[in-house]
């Protein structure tokens, strides 16, 4: 992937994080079952896992570092 598309996926999941965590936010003051919560927070730790921490890596042909 060229260095355009490394930045749009970053911005991509970035927005992805801000989203979640604005409807975790309203989760919370709603007052709405807690198992929503946990799914936002699944969602969101997985993003994270994927892209900053490089898992997808480990799924290509061409391996990991």
């Amino acid at each position: 992937m060229d260095k355009n598309g490394e930045l749009k996926q970053g911005i991509l999941i970035f927005l992805g994080l801000a989203v979640l965590t604005a409807i975790e936010y309203v989760v919370a003051i709603t007052h709405l079952p807690a198992i929503i919560l946990w799914v936002l927070a699944l969602g969101k730790a997985g993003l994270v896992l994927w892209y900053f921490m490089h898992i997808k890596r480990l799924f290509r042909d061409e391996g990991g570092h």
